[in-house]
């Protein structure tokens, strides 16, 4: 890999392919228990007991509405590492399924069109056609700038919870 390129996982929600700088991946689990958080938005699922951390999960097929009426053997919570302001903090994020890591020239990332100002496009941080898909680039420390996320990191840092 040369610094010009970038590693991606794939990852689905429905049908459509997004890619997560595989840098920042700590691991990949099956979706089971989780402890539910009261009065979170509904993208907020809740948290997970990670290496002894309590990890937040936001499940993106909510988050960027998508139907997921039903959960396979493929659904999956993604563990990163992302960065907020100055400090590191882990995030899992719920999608349909996982694929393969996609390599990226950076030349070939494109901004993402301009869709108006009503529309969140903070998430995103570029978009590639690989074979006959367009692959958005999610920017996964954006997520952490949601205002519905101010709580959950609260909690979580001060961990007054318990799984």
């Amino acid at each position: 890999m040369n610094s010009n390129e970038l590693q991606l996982l794939s990852v689905t929600l429905t049908e459509d392919i997004y890619g997560i700088d595989i840098t920042k991946v700590q691991e990949i689990r099956a979706l089971g228990k989780y402890r539910k958080l009261p009065n979170m938005p509904k993208y907020c699922v809740g948290v997970i007991d990670f290496r002894n951390s309590m990890v937040p999960v936001m499940d993106l097929r909510e988050m960027f509405g998508y139907q997921h009426d039903k959960v396979s053997a493929q659904t999956v919570i993604v563990v990163m590492l992302v960065e907020h302001h100055t400090e590191q903090m882990l995030l899992g994020i719920v999608v349909d399924s996982v694929s393969d890591v996609i390599a990226v020239q950076q030349k070939d990332l494109r901004k993402s069109p301009n869709i108006g100002a009503k529309v969140n496009t903070s998430f995103i941080r570029g978009m590639f056609k690989h074979d006959d898909n367009i692959v958005v680039v999610l920017a996964l420390d954006a997520i952490l700038e949601a205002d519905a996320l101010t709580d959950i990191r609260a909690l979580v840092k001060n961990e007054q919870i318990s799984v």
